[in-house]
């Protein structure tokens, strides 16, 4: 059976390829049929570019990108058949390893040193395994629930040896397609009659999908009490905590689940998520950043996330009153954001790539109050024509919206970020993406909501010929609003009747001459309120060039 296949060797020591490789020739397999490499892009490169039936990958590779960053993209991309096996190799037995291994659930992993005899026999049990259940296998792949079950209840009776497998699989199955009841009686038998983890871990999560967010977090906690260091158990009760709103809690789980392994990217992100949903976004930009220098070179590899980095910088300097952070915080956005090059290999990726990069420039400008820039960038995108499938950059273009106080364009991309947070394939990261939004949608909504209360007040003292009052009410609204015409207006009307006494006469004149291209620009006023608009402007800049 492991004659005729296809095998690739990855392993970033030569002379571990060398032993490998022997042994597979002894077993009769010829070096036709063996393509090896010591390097991780070159080893999706060549998963991509041809069609492989085994592969045999090291878990630690001397480059960011590990064999479990290899074999994720091996299940993202479909670069193997459904029938094909993918075994990770290490010499690392420690608690690290072993766990993160737990979360991949790669088809099997043999620790460093194996004898031939063990090392074949292995390939040949996995290959049969799957050989055997193929098209049960593939029905998966093409998530084809319905399909799988059905198959599952068929070969536990043809094939009893691998009941435990099956079994497995149809209660995946049943958590994948929502059936959540089901999953919770098949788990509640499977429970019974075996010893094993998954069955009680499979269970908390039926009770999660019904709601029964106490009863779950109680199985996790249990599953914890005797195995602290259970990756998934700690995982899905972090989950329980995050749908009961304790997302405190729920990071301090996932913090205590780095600590026994640090090399999950996806955990990377969602610690991310949720310190930005707790405003805490200078360690949000720092968990964006590890993310992205773990998946560089990997189809995990977000452009939005990349933009993250500036925004969480940004936002961050919106929150601190210490001046000096609020500049360095600023500088390092900039950064950031003139570092992030534009590049993809589709035109389609250059695309995201550029708006990423455009909206950390636009929101930026917009927090400058530099309302001309940020205008010409927001003119730019248009999802409508050109369709954005990345959920972080969908959700800035939102933010970018906000800021700028442009409520119905704000609506409509928060509707298309919500449709891009279901696409994951990890239900965990979907959930502190959800919160994310939330989170987002809040703060935004609070920004539009104090904005427009104090456009209000300001028109309400400049009624009740309250000038000073109400130019303060007005230049802090524009910060909020910018792209609200009436207001832009107010603010040339009252500054050329009075100058602003808190603020830098170059900020004044940033303030007057974005709100006079606002006024101008907008589709809304009129030809004779464009023209009164101008009046205005000038002689508000004549009254701050007299300050200088």
């Amino acid at each position: 059976m492991v004659i005729e296949k296809k095998y690739l060797l990855i392993d970033d020591s030569n002379t571990a390829i060398s032993i490998m490789r022997s042994m597979l020739n002894v077993a009769g397999i010829s070096n036709h049929n063996i393509d090896s490499t010591m390097d991780s892009l070159k080893a999706i490169r060549l998963l991509a570019a041809h069609s492989y039936d085994i592969v045999i990958c090291d878990y630690n590779m001397r480059h960011h990108i590990d064999g479990g960053l290899i074999f994720d993209e091996v299940k993202q991309r479909r670069l193997l058949p459904s029938d094909g096996v993918f075994m990770c190799v290490t010499g690392d037995s420690t608690q690290k390893v072993v766990t993160h291994l737990i979360e991949l659930e790669p088809d099997d992993y043999l620790i460093k040193p194996f004898s031939a005899a063990a090392f074949i026999n292995r390939i040949e049990m996995v290959l049969a395994r799957k050989s055997t259940l193929y098209p049960l296998l593939l029905a998966v792949d093409n998530k084809d629930y319905q399909t799988a079950t059905d198959l599952c209840k068929r070969y536990r009776a043809d094939h009893p040896l691998y009941t435990g497998y099956i079994d497995r699989i149809n209660g995946d199955c049943l958590l994948r397609s929502e059936r959540h009841l089901e999953a919770k009686i098949f788990y509640e038998n499977a429970c019974k009659h075996s010893d094993h983890l998954w069955p009680r871990i499979g269970f908390g999560q039926a009770l999660k999908g019904l709601g029964e967010l106490k009863r779950a977090e109680a199985v996790f906690q249990d599953i914890l009490a005797k195995y602290p260091k259970q990756p998934l158990a700690r995982k899905h009760l972090a989950g329980c905590l995050m749908a009961s709103g304790r997302v405190p809690e729920a990071l301090e789980q996932f913090h205590l689940l780095h600590k026994v392994n640090s090399a999950n990217p996806l955990r990377e992100l969602i610690i991310a998520n949720l310190y930005a949903v707790l405003q805490q976004h200078q360690k949000a930009a720092i968990g964006y950043l590890s993310f992205i220098q773990k998946v560089t070179g990997t189809s995990r590899y977000s452009f939005g996330v990349y933009s993250n980095i500036s925004v969480s910088l940004m936002l961050a300097s919106i929150y601190t009153d210490d001046n000096s952070e609020y500049t360095e915080l600023l500088n390092e956005a900039r950064h950031n954001i003139y570092e992030q090059n534009i590049h993809g290999d589709t035109e389609k990726e250059r695309y995201e790539s550029e708006i990423g990069s455009l909206v950390g420039v636009a929101i930026l400008a917009c927090l400058h109050g530099e309302i001309q820039d940020s205008f010409t960038i927001v003119s730019k995108i248009n999802l409508q024509e050109k369709p954005i499938d990345d959920y972080y950059t969908v959700l800035n273009i939102a933010r970018l919206y906000g800021f700028c106080g442009m409520p119905e364009q704000y609506e409509k991309t928060m509707q298309i970020a919500r449709g891009l947070c279901g696409k994951s394939d990890d239900d965990v990261l979907i959930q502190s993406q959800v919160k994310l939004l939330e989170a987002c949608h809040a703060e935004i909504n609070q920004r539009l909501k104090e904005g427009g209360e104090l456009v209000e007040k300001a028109f309400e003292k400049r009624k009740s010929n309250n000038a000073i009052g109400a130019l303060e009410d007005a230049y802090r609204a524009f910060h909020m609003v910018p792209f609200h015409y009436q207001l832009c207006f107010l603010i040339l009307e009252l500054t050329a009747l009075a100058t602003p006494s808190f603020l830098k006469t170059a900020n004044i004149k940033g303030v007057i001459s974005s709100c006079n291209w606002v006024c101008c620009n907008d589709t809304r006023p009129k030809k004779e309120e464009i023209e009164r608009a101008n009046e205005l402007y000038k002689l508000a800049l004549e009254r701050v060039n007299k300050l200088l």
